[in-house]
């Protein structure tokens, strides 16, 4: 029956009250949805546009806020790597916007260039503890190489590694020696021939120059520079590194601490007429004698005039060492003959071969790597708003899914939980709802009392009991309060009930708390690490029983003296009768228990300290403890999911287990 008749809606002041009725649920819904939409946007972020508070993503409609991310990801977060390759400061990634057209003059020869461009490395491969395309794609490749064996991978790889996630592609050198192509970096480098063009980060020469040399000796104002070198330039962006050593002055100093220390050396030449020098400084500066040299390169040369002179990096490390130092030796190397040969230089002989002319006519040019960036992220806009969507989505089911048993355990766990207590709560609400205890009260009141104490005050109690669970003294007192009130039914039949009971409840504390105690060595057993340790403590709720035995009071009385009269013993009367009906309220148990034990973390993580047995909440609280916050997001989110199916598909069985007591 409604509360208002039709009658009664037809006044204004009611409609009125219905008006202000549904304008509170919608601001309550408002509230509710606003801060989730928050998280959902949230979960695909990343440090470009962290900082962004809106209900959606908006790098899915704002291509300035699509490149920010896309630049943050290529050069792996680094926002130094990004300003060496522009050639430009940045004050973040959300300063960076989409360059302007003057330097797309050269864009196509450089798009077509860099695909020959032997100088690169992988972009899209780590930083900020996000894990980009490239990163994931890695890891996929090696567990497929060596079909999920991570022992196998070890020993191959010769990296100790104790779990897939920690898979992650190898950093790049910092030094001046370039990577050796062997083992993990090897495989790496493997796999990066295969990714796209433009996932590669093309180094810029000057513009390392002047992020890494001339900035921090002469600060990032161009007028101090001027001051130093009777210069005018109007910003560091118009001072190219040369092919070779300046003239004279400040400059040329500047140029030979750079190049001598600071320059990898696969960008360093050297003049073939520098081989005697080369041996000379091998014979009086490193080695006393050819044999020494020998052991060291693991060869057999006669005499140091049989020693080649490399003149571009050599591929061997010690050989690489030797070559260093003689590069930076003032007195054994000449200035003259050090030429630098990097990717500018070969974009120069690229784009003067094509258009017909000498590489002196068309330098210095300026490497549009901004321009090219933006291009990259136009044609792959879409690809790109999708991999930024789902990124942290992967990271977190690729981590669960690595990790362990984490769903299996969660699975059996939740299982477990719902079944125990289905069964042992209906158990002890039936006996206290069909046999009236003269303490039934004080039971329930008992009952009820569990649930002033917060679950963090047992944990430790818990687990004492959960370490040293005294299973045998059990097991032997329940077997002995069995049998001796078998035995006292048969020999004093006529003895009162209570008499028998406590008789055989005296003998099994007397068997369970001192005789096995006594002659076992070992009575108690640890349950830790085991699903034991997870149900147990749960299998009883004072709540549920409080519940189930108002239900059952509930139920008509006639059916248990109608199932009395067809001889209907006490086990079919709880199972057919009591339990058949009770399916609504079961229902609601049953999900109770499942959100309890899906979302059990503390006391998981306290009982189990083997990881192989860990929950999926333990193994995402370890997930959110090393990324980012965007990881983070998603995780809640992903973890609510099954949740929010499971009260979805149950919601009828909800609203009847609420329904239905009330209306009995």
């Amino acid at each position: 029956m409604p509360i208002i008749s039709k009658v009664g809606t037809r006044s204004w002041q009611v409609r009125a009250l219905y008006a202000a009725i549904f304008a509170v649920l919608i601001l309550g819904a408002v509230t509710m949805v606003y801060p989730f939409l928050l998280m959902l946007a949230g979960s695909v972020k990343s440090e470009a546009d962290s900082a962004d508070i809106a209900p959606y993503p908006r790098f899915w409609f704002d291509d300035t806020v699509l490149f920010q991310k896309y630049i943050e990801s290529k050069y792996n977060v680094r926002v130094q790597t990004a300003e060496a390759a522009w050639w430009q400061p940045s004050a973040g990634w959300r300063s960076i916007q989409p360059p302007k057209t003057d330097g797309t003059e050269f864009l196509d020869e450089y798009l077509v260039w860099r695909d020959t461009c032997p100088w690169w490395t992988l972009g899209h491969t780590g930083g900020a503890r996000l894990l980009p395309i490239n990163a994931r794609l890695f890891r996929h490749v090696m567990y497929e190489r060596f079909h999920g064996d991570l022992d196998s991978f070890c020993r191959k790889m010769e990296l100790p590694v104790k779990s897939w996630s920690a898979v992650i592609p190898p950093p790049y050198p910092a030094g001046r020696y370039p990577a050796q192509h062997d083992g993990y970096v090897g495989a790496f480098n493997d796999f990066a021939n295969t990714r796209p063009v433009q996932d590669r980060i093309i180094p810029n020469l000057d513009g390392e120059y002047w992020r890494n040399f001339l900035t921090p000796r002469y600060t990032s104002e161009i007028e101090q520079y001027n001051r130093g070198h009777d210069t005018h330039y109007a910003s560091y962006q118009e001072i190219f590194l040369p092919n070779r050593a300046p003239a004279a002055g400040l400059p040329r100093k500047d140029w030979e601490e750079f190049v001598r220390k600071d320059l990898k050396l696969e960008f360093i030449r050297l003049d073939p007429s520098l081989a005697g020098p080369y041996r000379q400084f091998l014979s009086q500066g490193v080695y006393r004698d050819i044999d020494e040299l020998n052991r060291r390169y693991q060869t057999s040369f006669r005499s140091f005039g049989e020693i080649p002179f490399p003149t571009t990096v050599p591929t061997d490390r010690t050989t690489q060492v030797d070559w260093e130092r003689f590069i930076r030796g003032i007195n054994a190397c000449p200035l003259e003959a050090i030429e630098i040969y990097g990717p500018r230089q070969a974009f120069e002989e690229f784009v003067a071969h094509r258009r017909g002319t000498t590489p002196e006519k068309v330098a210095s040019l300026r490497l549009p790597i901004p321009q090219a960036d933006y291009h990259d992220m136009l044609m792959h806009s879409r690809a790109l708003r999708w991999e930024f969507t789902t990124r942290n989505y992967k990271d977190v089911f690729e981590y669960v899914v690595l990790h362990g048993r984490g769903i299996l355990n969660t699975l059996i766990y939740c299982l477990l939980a719902i079944g125990s207590a289905v069964l042992v709560n209906p158990l002890a609400a039936y006996a206290l709802s069909r046999y009236k205890l003269p303490h039934s009260y004080k039971i329930l009141l008992f009952c009820m009392a569990t649930m002033a104490f917060p679950a963090e005050v047992t944990m430790i109690p818990v687990f004492l009991l959960l370490k040293r669970f005294p299973l045998w003294p059990l097991a032997g007192g329940i077997t002995a309060f069995f049998a001796m009130f078998w035995l006292v039914k048969k020999l004093w039949p006529r003895l009162v009930e209570t008499i028998q009971m406590t008789l055989a409840l005296g003998v099994a504390l007397l068997v369970g708390g001192w005789l096995i105690p006594t002659l076992v060595y070992k009575p108690t057993v640890s349950l830790l690490n085991t699903f034991a340790a997870l149900v147990l403590p749960n299998v009883a709720n004072g709540f549920f029983i409080f519940l189930l035995k108002g239900f059952f009071d509930s139920l008509p009385p006639e059916l248990y003296e109608s199932a009395e009269i067809d001889g209907a013993n006490e086990w079919i009367k709880f199972w057919h009768i009591t339990m058949s009906l009770s399916k609504p309220i079961l229902a609601v148990i049953a999900l109770t228990a499942f959100t309890q034990a899906y979302s059990a973390f503390m006391m998981a993580l306290i009982i189990i300290p083997d990881s192989k047995m860990w929950t999926l909440m333990v193994w995402i609280y370890q997930l959110q403890t090393q990324s980012h916050l965007a990881v983070v997001y998603a995780s809640l989110v992903i973890a609510a999911v099954p949740t929010f199916v499971v009260f979805t598909l149950c919601q009828n069985f909800i609203i009847r287990g609420i329904v239905v007591p009330v209306e009995k």
